[in-house]
């Protein structure tokens, strides 16, 4: 990063897991999964079509679902072999799930759970009340008893803000407006190790970077977020890697500004030939480790002492996401 956006370590000694939509045929392992996470296998077969699978050389590992009740959805049945447990696959999933129902229009999901109401409000999910559930998911197998009275219910509403943000390629015209978001960054002492604010020049210079893609997002006119790729190395054969940096005006954040720049980004740096992207994030730095989980990062894990800011150290957390052919691999 130039500045900074976010540990449990993943290894890949194994081959990649895949997450993939389910088929016909695939009921009797999704079966065996949810008997062996001890969730209701009620509703689920006849919901197949919505599940996504995580897949291992063959063999299906992971699955969750979502379920469609008007404009609002049921996340269901996510489950992940124990063997498979604290390697991302849960992550991925949940992160596949949440991506397909924004695109479906879905404007809410709901979900019950009795063991993992600690896992999901890193996704952003909060807990409710059982009346303030939508009546189309009520109507559910889980809702109808499936799921025990006693389960937590939670909620993840997406905002409807990001509609108003236009996200395109950042010009050198909107380097007074990038300088001015990233200086906030700096002095808020919470996003990057830097302490030089920047100029407009400053950032004109980045425009020099060819084929590392620059957006802004932009609202009634006026930008109020950034996200930009810099090289991660100069040798050649790190070409195909870009670290990255995402700033939002500190009077838009918590209006999923992140969010719309992010989905932009992930494509732009795959029609320009990326195969990765990575990141480092001061640990405290939740919003931006939550956007960054949103958008199927992985913790890779943490560098200690990493440097000094103010004059005390601090630890950076490493993220990182494979993209196009990598990510299928």
């Amino acid at each position: 990063m130039r500045g900074g956006v976010v540990s449990t370590p993943i290894t890949d000694a194994a081959p990649r897991v895949v997450i993939r939509g389910a088929e016909p045929n695939d009921w009797d392992p999704v079966a065996a999964l949810l008997s062996a996470s001890s969730l209701p296998l009620d509703g689920a077969r006849e919901h197949l079509a919505n599940f996504v699978l995580a897949e291992r050389s063959g063999t299906v590992v992971g699955c969750a679902a979502v379920e469609r009740y008007g404009e609002a959805g049921l996340l269901r049945s996510v489950a992940v072999a124990e063997s498979e447990r604290g390697k991302g696959a849960g992550a991925a999933l949940v992160g596949r799930c949440l991506d397909d129902a924004r695109a479906a229009g879905i404007r809410a999901l709901v979900l019950l759970t009795t063991s993992a109401e600690r896992y999901f409000p890193r996704f952003g999910f909060e807990v409710i009340d059982r009346d303030a559930v939508p009546e189309g998911v009520r109507a559910s197998a889980e809702f109808r008893g499936a799921c025990p009275a006693s389960a937590t219910v939670m909620r993840l509403v997406f905002s409807t803000d990001v509609a108003r943000v236009v996200v395109r390629p950042a010009r050198p015209g909107d380097a007074p407006a990038i300088a001015a978001i990233y200086n906030a960054g700096i002095r808020g002492r919470m996003a990057t190790f830097e302490t030089r604010e920047r100029t407009a020049d400053d950032i004109a210079a980045w425009f020099t970077q060819a084929g590392h893609p620059i957006l802004v997002a932009e609202r009634d006119g006026h930008v109020v977020g950034w996200v930009a790729a810099s090289p991660y190395r100069a040798r050649a054969c790190y070409a195909g890697v870009a670290e990255f940096s995402v700033y939002v005006d500190p009077v838009v954040q918590g209006q999923r500004v992140g969010d719309a720049l992010m989905s932009a980004f992930i494509p732009a740096l795959e029609r320009a030939g990326f195969w990765k992207v990575l990141s480092r994030i001061f640990p405290e730095n939740t919003a931006s480790r939550a956007l960054c989980r949103r958008h199927r990062f992985r913790e890779v894990g943490v560098y200690e002492r990493h440097a000094r800011l103010d004059g005390a150290w601090r630890d950076v957390v490493i993220v990182e996401r494979l993209l196009g052919d990598a990510a299928r691999a």
